[in-house]
């Protein structure tokens, strides 16, 4: 039998009338728990979004104390570090110098000298052809070496456990030096068929007090031996650290003495000296040049002084207000002077002499942030000249921090720090 479309209309209309309530109802019912059930996933989603929300605020509350203490922690170490750290230089105050103005002429190019396997040239002396020199290998040791002002024939005379910071021959051709170890400074002595073989240590106290940072020695024509203390301090990271922190403290405890060989007795010929640098004789002998680091002047004085104090009676002034803080010393025939700059004049320094907080906060800091606060830019004087009474006559500029300086003839050399050579100018 086929139905039409009237009877199809009619049996939809006929069940929709018998069960249309009812899919009503149902679906009014599976409705309704739909909502409810879609109502308690919102309230849990929101209870649990809440708890989150706690939970994170809760952790960033946390986090926030965590962090204050963290803060405070570094603050705390921070200020002991630089203001409360105990330091063996405390600073003084002291009233800085004037600045002088720079030797108007400069001195002729030069060349170099390479040099394999040292660095760091502490002193450097001519003699009878040859310029023998102190430094340190690249092993750590220190070295003397010689070689020919043409650079060749370099040939290793000796070798030390420690610095040697200075040296220089006495009448009867024995070599003197003074040494840097770990344990501090020492007066030394190597005979002339002693090069090679162990040193004779002379010096290495005073009324009982060991040695600081020895820096420079020179031999008088009295006899004696003349040897320069930078400061009373020790020098673990060695010489050039030790004046850096002396340049920093300005303690003033840096001094000169004299050893006789024959009563084998020391004599303190000045003191006072804040950063005793560099040793150097005129050429008669008659007068005794000091370089003080942090005065950035040089001292004259006689040799045959006792007690003597820097800036004091009988304690002149060869050259006062540099433009740098000079070093070492050199002293050619005609009487000229020749002093070398470790460092540029700092501003930063000088302008806080009179307080101690900053300058104690700068002698805290690692060793390698230290030596970034004193540069000698390249057109500032490494060296410079002055006549006996004090008139400056030659700069020599770009050549870095110079921690040596010998005239031979025509040229000049220095020891320029952390180069691997011999800088050489012309005069």
């Amino acid at each position: 039998m086929r139905i039409g479309i009237l009877e199809l209309c009619l049996l939809v209309v006929i069940a929709a009338i018998a069960f249309g309530p009812t899919v009503t109802l149902w679906l009014e019912r599976w409705m309704r728990r739909a909502q409810k059930t879609s109502a308690a996933a919102a309230r849990r989603r929101a209870a649990q979004e809440a708890q989150r929300a706690a939970e994170r605020e809760a952790v960033l509350h946390r986090f926030q104390k965590l962090s204050l203490v963290f803060v405070l922690l570094m603050a705390a170490g921070l200020f002991y570090t630089l203001v409360l750290r105990p330091i063996e230089s405390e600073p003084q105050r002291y009233i800085a110098p004037a600045l002088r103005e720079t030797a108007a002429r400069d001195a002729a190019s030069g060349g170099e000298l390479t040099l394999d396997g040292v660095r760091a040239v502490s002193c450097i002396r001519a003699q009878e052809g040859w310029l023998y020199l102190s430094a340190q290998s690249t092993e750590g040791t220190g070295v003397l070496l010689r070689v020919r002002e043409d650079g060749s024939g370099l040939t290793s005379i000796l070798t030390v456990s420690g610095e040697i910071t200075g040296f220089a021959f006495d009448a009867q051709g024995d070599l003197w030096l003074t040494v840097l170890t770990d344990a501090g400074g020492m007066l030394c002595r190597a005979g002339h068929d002693g090069w090679g073989a162990t040193l004779e240590q002379v010096v290495s106290q005073i009324d009982g007090r060991a040695l600081g940072c020895l820096t420079a020695v020179e031999t008088g024509a009295d006899g004696c031996v003349y040897f320069a203390e930078a400061a009373a301090v020790s020098a673990p990271h060695g010489a050039e650290a030790a004046l850096r922190t002396e340049l920093t403290a300005h303690t003033g405890t840096g001094s000169v003495y004299s050893y006789d060989p024959a009563a084998r007795s020391v004599r303190r010929v000045l003191s006072g000296v804040a950063g005793a640098a560099g040793l150097a004789f005129a050429p008669d002998g008659g007068t005794l040049y000091v370089s003080d680091l942090g005065e950035r002047c040089v001292w004259a004085v006689p040799p045959q002084g006792r007690e003597l104090t820097a800036g004091g009676r009988e304690c002149g002034v060869l050259a006062a207000g540099l433009p740098g803080y000079p070093g070492a010393l050199a002293v050619d025939e005609e009487g000229l002077v020749y002093i070398s700059y470790r460092w540029s004049y700092s501003a930063w320094l000088e302008q806080h002499t009179d307080g101690t907080l900053l300058r104690g906060a700068a002698l805290r800091l690692r060793q390698g942030m230290q030596e970034g606060l004193f540069r000698l830019p390249s057109d500032a004087p490494s060296a410079e000249t002055v006549r006996a009474d004090g008139t400056p006559q030659l700069a020599f500029r770009g050549l870095g921090s110079t921690s040596a300086v010998c005239p031979a003839g025509s040229r000049v050399y220095f020891g320029t720090s952390g180069q691997e050579s011999l800088s050489w100018m012309r005069v």
